[in-house]
């Protein structure tokens, strides 16, 4: 179907913004990006040009075992929204947000959670809705042209109140979204948008660390996931002040290489975006530290296989005062 032309008088800035957007709006190469065999993908797409029905501004999907995930492309709203199926449990969806501000490249960590026990005191009254969303629009009313990218976990775990055990592991699951529209200022008719989320899961095991307080770390502190024929994942979280909080491949590869990307906070790309590079000695490939606060894109290889994961990272572990408020909360899904 041929797109609506382009009101002359908006012609060149289209032209213009494209341009400006073409660094952050297109997602790594799909190649690079494999995930194993044994993954289920789904994808959730949206799109729609000039006068349309109102039904065709929502699109959504199951994220297995957690809830539904929903992309919402209006022309006075733009998001992407979980609604999770149990509010006791906390679910995240943690996103490395990349786009255009003020020419630009910058990258921003998202973090969105729906919850009813915020921590460990929390008589559950100190929680979220039933869903909760992250804005794609930086203006209001919404810019006319907008572009970008997003990658991350969803996932859920036991609710704060609770030892980090109390509740069955559910499989984390990998996302990759994608935004673009024009011409929202615009009269309807010349206006379009599209939006899709690919989604990635393990149903075979589920690559999750978490503990709340001190006194729950006790066996947590470490879990480990078959990345089969490569090794196995090793994540480690310890509660103090000067504990260990990182993760590596143990391999009987000595040719295996780990690639990484460490995401935090938000600002310009080269300012918020830490790469390392590790090859493998005696038997491991790190360790490498896990961020306090954000993400990391981890290519890990091994025995001609690479496997491909994005992993979710938040600890509190030197509350001398308040042990019972430590916690460690990780989360990895390939894709």
């Amino acid at each position: 179907m041929p797109r609506p032309a382009v009101l002359p008088v908006a012609a060149v800035a289209l032209a213009v913004v494209v341009a400006m957007l073409a660094t952050v709006a297109t997602a790594p190469d799909a190649e690079a990006r494999r995930a194993p065999d044994d993954v289920i993908t789904k994808t959730i797409s949206l799109s729609w040009q000039g006068k349309t029905h109102k039904s065709n501004y929502t699109s959504s999907g199951r994220i297995p075992g957690i809830g539904q995930l929903k992309l919402v492309c209006k022309p006075k709203n733009t998001m992407l929204k979980i609604k999770p199926d149990d509010r006791n449990r906390e679910t995240t969806m943690w996103l490395a947000k990349y786009e255009k501000k003020n020419d630009n490249d910058v990258v921003a960590v998202k973090n969105v959670r729906v919850y009813r026990y915020d921590t460990a005191d929390d008589d559950g009254t100190g929680g979220t809705g039933k869903a909760a969303h992250e804005g794609l629009n930086q203006l209001t009313p919404i810019e006319t042209f907008a572009s970008g990218y997003a990658e991350g976990v969803i996932s859920t775990r036991t609710g704060r109140h609770l030892p980090g055990g109390a509740q069955d592991a559910v499989p984390a699951t990998s996302i990759k979204f994608s935004w673009w529209w024009e011409n929202f200022r615009e009269p309807r008719r010349f206006r379009s948008c599209s939006m899709k989320a690919e989604l990635a899961t393990d149903p075979t095991q589920s690559t999750m660390l978490t503990w709340h307080g001190d006194q729950d770390s006790e066996g947590r502190t470490v879990v480990t996931s078959d990345l089969s024929p490569l090794g196995t994942l090793e994540l480690t979280c310890q509660t103090g002040r000067r504990s260990i909080q990182w993760l590596r491949l143990i391999t009987d590869d000595p040719n295996a290489t780990l690639r990484a990307r460490t995401i935090t906070a938000e600002g310009l790309i080269d300012d918020h975006v830490e790469e390392d590079y590790m090859e493998a000695a005696g038997g491991y490939v790190g360790p490498l530290d896990m961020p306090e606060n954000g993400m990391m894109e981890l290519n890990l290889t091994a025995h001609g296989r690479t496997v491909n994961m994005f992993l979710s990272s938040y600890f509190i572990t030197n509350d001398d005062e308040n042990p019972h408020l430590n916690l460690c909360e990780v989360a990895a899904a390939p894709f």
